[in-house]
């Protein structure tokens, strides 16, 4: 077993340190067998000390008070260099042939570097590391995914029998990250057994966290610069100033900060790269820390990531997502949660399932049309996917509109419905001109229910729209200068959606919106899905968010993921809202054309999703509400060539089961209406026209492919039955010249 020495060499603090001591990567404690030593005398410029390149040399002692604190955090000052030293036996060492890490944050090659004793500096890269499914297929380190598991091979000789260091470097910065962490690291040995057992580390706690100031001064001071101070864009030279502040591009309260745990270390640093002082910084810190406001989340967790047990969290912790541990290896691992399969909750110790090709051919028998019920509810909060969700940071703004569009955004009708002032006349009265602010704290005072503000935000997507369509109209010539613009002025809107949903406990109103028997937890707006790149017609390629078409693809299926969790209707649609069930899954190929990594069982979710999107008491003869079939994606999506590499990794009788359940559940739904319902006098021609290129998945006529589900294994009868209604539907077409 490795044996730990504490060699901490800054213990000796005042009470104005110890204040401060979580500014700094301390995660050493007093031991008591191995005191630590050294003695640094710190200054009041403590903070400045730390963002200079610093070296920390840490051990353990063998006793479970002195476990290694984790995440160990990397901050931006250029060279930056945070150390740790572990003793290994002399049988440990010479096993050792690689080093394990999960990170989080390194946005681009070669932000990182590490070092193991003597060896080389490594710069980390999707050359000199392997980088874990999914997260390579998402573009590995420069790609969509913000956490990786990566694997770094260590040059013969590298380990020692005894003490070990191994220190992390921060490179440089790009002019927009300025901090990564580790989460876990090991080393490896040949067969990839971890050599350090798991009891020697431990999470840090923020519950633990203490103020760098806890005096009202310093608190108040930290409100007044996230409210006011100045900022530079970055800590490049010549950095322009910003006209937004801390407040314009965060939560207006900060709330975010302390929601998701960013530590007073990364408050101050992120400080400093804006331009403030190392002073200013622990008083934006103090400020943070001082709210009394729930802090469940941790900064790379997903937020809203889906996992089972999710639903039975206070819905206050909802937003801090089922964390990195639900995000699967593979897809196909998700199956037997979508088919109650599974006994594992958040809080629940059942080990997770895997989709591997034995336990889903076991699956096959439990596969049924209950499932695709369209009058059902699958839950897909509780479903976990192996699609890692945008961390809080890619949820920021890269440019706050003021500073991307100037005064075209200050006066237009998009920044007024957030938080300007009221229309002349409205001041004290509910309704839809009001600012949103403005008016869910008139709704607040007044106990007004949901229902008086969906309308405001429809109208503020509505704004939204309008005012970035003069910056990305069809002809537009698209560059990474503009698509920043754009992509960063969606996100804005989100943030500040996520900020108004916290702040005036607006997430678990679901039910004044949408009905008794609806989800409690539900957002009541499109803000989620209209972040989505190709929701402002960015393209793909070298002009795409991130400056290529995987990470364009990846954050545009994220962000229609999260609109799913968060609000797909509630049995509610009304035409094409809140999801564009056939765009949105036809999307899905988009994705796979850039990872080449099926996702069967993520799009069956939102395949299931789709059919339960109308209302079970509405019919056909309502055009925009009701049961179309015509007008929705439908069961030739298990059969077509085009969509059959997406269901590759499904067995045979896995396949032709789904095939089977879902065709059943549809023809059921058709059948529980007549003909004329579908097909009232009047009607002359269809109220939805598909997209050409999902012709194939959407638009009627599925009864001509009743040969091909036979070919499926289909049994007979069902096909037999989708082929009569079928005649009889095309039949009254024909009659009407439908």
């Amino acid at each position: 077993m490795p044996g730990f020495e504490c060699a901490w060499t800054t213990a000796s603090m005042s009470p104005m340190e110890s204040q401060s001591r979580m500014a700094f990567a301390h995660f050493c404690k007093p031991s008591p067998r191995k005191a630590c030593r050294g003695l640094l005398v710190w200054s009041s410029l403590l903070a400045s000390l730390f963002l200079a390149a610093t070296t920390i040399s840490i051990g353990f002692a063998d006793t479970p008070i002195d476990r290694m604190l984790l995440p160990i955090e990397v901050l931006s000052a250029d060279g930056t260099t945070v150390s740790r030293t572990v003793v290994l036996q002399s049988g440990d060492a010479e096993s050792v042939r690689s080093l394990w890490l999960r990170i989080h944050g390194v946005r681009y090659a070669n932000q990182a570097s590490v070092q193991v004793n003597m060896s080389a500096w490594i710069p980390l890269n999707n050359d000199t590391v392997t980088i874990a499914e999914p997260g390579r297929s998402f573009g590995g380190i420069g790609g969509g995914f913000a956490t990786l598991a990566i694997t770094l091979p260590l040059p013969n000789g590298t380990m020692v029998s005894g003490a070990n260091t191994i220190r992390f470097r921060f490179n440089q910065t790009d002019g927009v990250t300025s901090t990564y962490r580790v989460l876990a690291w090991n080393f490896l040995t040949v067969d990839g057994s971890k050599t350090i057992p798991a009891e020697n580390f431990a999470e840090d706690a923020p519950e633990t966290w203490t103020p760098p100031f806890s005096d009202a001064a310093s608190i108040r001071a930290g409100q007044e610069h996230w409210h006011g101070a100045s900022l530079a864009t970055n800590s490049l030279p010549n950095s322009q100033r910003m006209q937004a502040h801390c407040a314009d591009c965060h939560a207006q309260d900060g709330r975010d900060l302390k929601y998701f745990n960013f530590s007073n270390a990364s408050i101050i640093d992120r400080s400093r790269f804006h331009g403030l002082s190392a002073l200013q910084g622990q008083q934006i810190a103090s400020y943070i820390r001082s709210l009394a406001l729930p802090n469940p989340g941790r900064p790379w967790n997903p937020p809203y990531q889906p996992g089972p047990g999710l639903d039975e969290q206070p819905v206050s912790h909802w937003a801090a997502g089922a964390g990195l541990e639900w995000v699967l290896d593979q897809d196909t691992d998700a199956l037997p949660y979508i088919f109650g399969q599974h006994q594992t909750s958040l809080s629940g110790t059942t080990s997770n399932p895997r989709g591997d090709s034995a336990s889903l051919r076991e699956l096959a028998g439990h596969i049924t049309s209950d499932t695709f019920r369209p009058d059902g509810n699958l839950n897909p909060r509780e479903i976990p996917i192996a699609l890692q969700l945008p961390d809080w940071s890619q949820w920021l703004p890269r440019v706050h509109p003021k500073d991307a569009w100037g005064s075209a955004f200050t006066q237009s009708e998009f920044a007024a419905l957030y938080g300007g002032d009221a229309t002349p006349g409205n001041k004290g009265r509910i309704g839809a001109n009001l600012p949103l602010r403005t008016l869910l704290a008139a709704a607040q005072r007044e106990n007004y229910t949901v229902r008086a503000i969906v309308p405001a935000f429809a109208q503020w997507s509505q704004a939204r729209r309008s005012f970035l369509k003069r910056f990305s109209g069809g002809k537009t010539e698209w560059s990474p200068a503009l698509t920043d613009k754009v992509y960063s002025t969606q996100l804005w809107q989100l943030v500040k959606t996520w900020e108004m949903m916290q702040e005036f406990g607006l997430e678990e109103r679901g039910h004044d919106f949408f009905g008794s028997t609806a989800d409690s937890r539900s957002w009541f707006n499109i803000v989620p899905g209209d972040t989505a790149p190709s929701a402002a017609n960015i393209p793909d390629g070298a002009a795409g968010v991130g400056g290529s078409a995987l990470n364009n693809e990846y954050l545009s299926a994220s962000w229609y993921e999260l609109q799913i969790a968060l609000n797909s209707g509630n049995h509610q649609h009304r035409d094409r809202g809140p999801v564009d069930w056939v765009y949105v899954i036809g999307r899905f190929r988009d994705l796979y054309d850039q990872t080449h990594q099926p996702e069967p069982a993520r799009l069956l979710v939102a395949v299931i999703k789709a059919l339960q999107s109308t209302d079970p008491h509405v019919g056909p003869e309502n055009i925009s509400q009701g049961w179309r079939p015509d007008q929705n994606v439908d069961p030739r999506i298990m059969i077509s060539p085009v969509w059959a590499p997406v269901f590759k990794p499904l067995p045979g009788e896995v396949h032709q089961a789904l095939t089977t359940a879902l065709l059943g559940a549809w023809m059921d739904k058709n059948l529980q209406y007549p003909i004329e319902k579908y097909l009232p006098m009047g009607l002359r021609s269809p109220a939805y026209a598909p997209p050409h290129n999902y012709g194939d998945i959407s638009g009627g006529k599925v009864w001509e492919a009743s040969q091909q589900f036979r070919n499926a294994g289909v049994p007979p009868e069902l096909a037999r039955r989708l082929q009569q209604w079928g005649l009889a539907f095309a039949e009254r077409a024909a009659r009407l010249q439908y």
